[in-house]
């Protein structure tokens, strides 16, 4: 490809027109890497985006797919606060319209008193977190069963095998096999449903 690929480009790569920045495909950006137009920002595949990586358009924020915004990583429209869902709010984490407020959150199907980043810094998330996922685990060669052996002959060349995992089990063992602590600040969040919690986790609270 040539550095200058179409009329008016200053930039090197760019198969728009009157772009100043590289690599674009839209038309009169002046950042880096956009396919929308008349961006001054990168990574653009909205229009008139003076942020970066946004795929809406007008929005002076970073990674925004609404409009408009001027926070960061809204899907909504017209924000100015960071992570909105609804339009035109300048608090964070809100899914509603013109709210000036952090709102608060359900949990368990039910309102509590907490909003979305006191549940981010919370121990429990931090716990949860933790809870394993995927259910495997890798078995070296040397303790692999005649059966896994015949099963998995690979294993000569890898050194062993990934196992799949009884996954309830795996995160039944792992929530019983937990501190007093881990669980206590888990089971003490706002409206919280030992039935529930198994449905979705498939952990039996004891």
């Amino acid at each position: 490809m040539k550095e200058q690929d179409s009329l008016c480009n200053a930039g090197k790569y760019s198969t728009g027109v009157c772009n100043s920045g590289d690599y674009c495909t839209g038309d009169c950006n002046s950042g880096n890497w956009n396919t929308g137009n008349k961006n001054t920002g990168n990574w653009n595949a909205g229009n008139e985006n003076t942020g970066n990586e946004n795929s809406g358009k007008c929005n002076s924020g970073n990674k925004n797919t609404g409009k408009g915004n001027s926070g960061n990583c809204n899907t909504g429209n017209n924000n100015k606060g960071d992570c909105n869902t609804g339009d035109w709010n300048i608090s964070n984490n809100s899914n509603g319209c013109f709210m000036t407020k952090k709102p608060t959150i359900m949990m368990f199907n039910k309102m509590s008193n907490w909003t979305y980043t006191m549940w981010l810094s919370s121990d429990a998330r931090y716990v949860l977190e933790k809870m394993p996922r995927g259910g495997v685990k890798w078995v070296n060669d040397d303790d692999m069963t005649d059966k896994e052996k015949s099963l998995y002959p690979a294993y000569k060349v890898t050194g062993g095998y990934l196992k799949k995992l009884n996954e309830p089990k795996c995160v039944q063992s792992w929530w019983d096999n937990l501190g007093d602590y881990d669980k206590k600040v888990v089971k003490e969040l706002p409206n919280f449903d030992a039935s529930i919690f198994e449905e979705i986790t498939g952990i039996k609270v004891k």
